[in-house]
């Protein structure tokens, strides 16, 4: 079967039960791979995609460099793993010039030293057009696989929600953000949440929304839950940017590449996960729950699966 026809979730689900340890802290498929090291996880994540894919509107190496990382660091930190390091292999066309390269690499070294970790080399290849693959590793106590049970408490962690939407929007308007800063913030610098790290032990489950919050819901709904979403966050610049609540909304749905973490949390524990966020300085919404039955829903109405995949337009 061709892969536009088959789909990148459909592909995953074949490739990723190949040569995966029985005994692994996560199942395959996951946010991230990981094997034991005594006591403690050993988290790996690997991520790449082409420079021309992500450059948004003013983004330059350095943007793109950074958001390399974050997006590696986004799957490890949603699993409770404390980012240690990162690698790049980097594709660049040899008519380039070394500033492309110099860029991606200091943008990639910022975003990992903001999370605490150390950027460990790589390696170059030339290539057609710029493009670019991050490997990070993590450490985890208490390894967070994506679970859930009726009954759970839904939650969003962050204050990207809609803005990386509104944001793609603009580019392809050819809308500037000098009005909307914390829209272009969240686009260029989309640093993953060190914070979640404060909630260990709390939670029942947790999964990076990369590929937009719809898919990520119905990613959950397919562990046989049905998620039921009571709110969702419209911020005031998200709404203007976009002109209408409804546009709005979608940005959150579909936008992706906020980098920010779904978490299912026991009902007993809602108020002790509230607490510890506020002390770690960790945005955080009440979305919903999980409930029986299947498929995902805002306010009673069926939300449509449509979310990012490489392999169809």
């Amino acid at each position: 079967m061709r892969l536009k026809d088959l789909g990148e979730r459909a592909l995953l689900r074949k490739l990723a039960p190949l040569g995966y340890p029985l005994d692994a802290p996560l199942p395959p498929g996951d946010d991230a791979g990981g094997v034991w090291l005594g006591e403690e996880a050993l988290f790996l994540k690997v991520d790449g995609f082409r420079y021309r894919d992500v450059a948004l509107r003013g983004m330059g190496p350095f943007e793109v460099g950074f958001r390399g990382v974050a997006a590696t660091a986004s799957d490890l930190l949603c699993k409770m793993g404390r980012p240690l390091g990162f690698a790049l292999g980097l594709f660049l066309p040899p008519e380039a010039e070394e500033e492309l390269a110099l860029g991606l690499v200091r943008g990639a070294a910022e975003a990992a030293g903001r999370l605490g970790a150390f950027l460990l080399g790589g390696d170059t290849n030339a290539g057609e057009e710029a493009a670019l693959v991050v490997a990070g590793f993590a450490e985890a106590k208490r390894p967070l696989p994506r679970q859930a049970l009726p009954g759970d408490l839904l939650y969003l962690a962050g204050d990207r929600w809609g803005r990386l939407g509104a944001a793609i929007f603009a580019h392809y308007q050819g809308v500037g953000l000098e009005a909307f800063p914390a829209i272009r913030e969240a686009a260029h610098y989309p640093l993953p949440r060190l914070g979640l790290l404060a909630l260990e032990g709390l939670l029942r489950g947790s999964l990076d929304s990369s590929d937009g919050l719809a898919e990520t819901l119905w990613q959950l709904a397919e562990l046989g839950v049905r998620v039921e979403l009571e709110a969702l966050p419209l911020y005031p610049d998200v709404v203007a940017l976009a002109g209408s609540e409804e546009r709005a909304l979608a940005f959150v749905l579909y936008g992706g590449e906020e980098f920010e973490a779904v978490l299912v949390v026991p009902p007993e524990r809602g108020e002790a996960v509230e607490a510890r966020a506020r002390e770690a300085g960790l945005p955080l919404f009440r979305a919903g729950r999980v409930v029986e039955g299947e498929g995902v829903y805002l306010q009673g109405v069926p939300v449509p699966r449509k979310g990012y995949d490489h392999f169809r337009p």
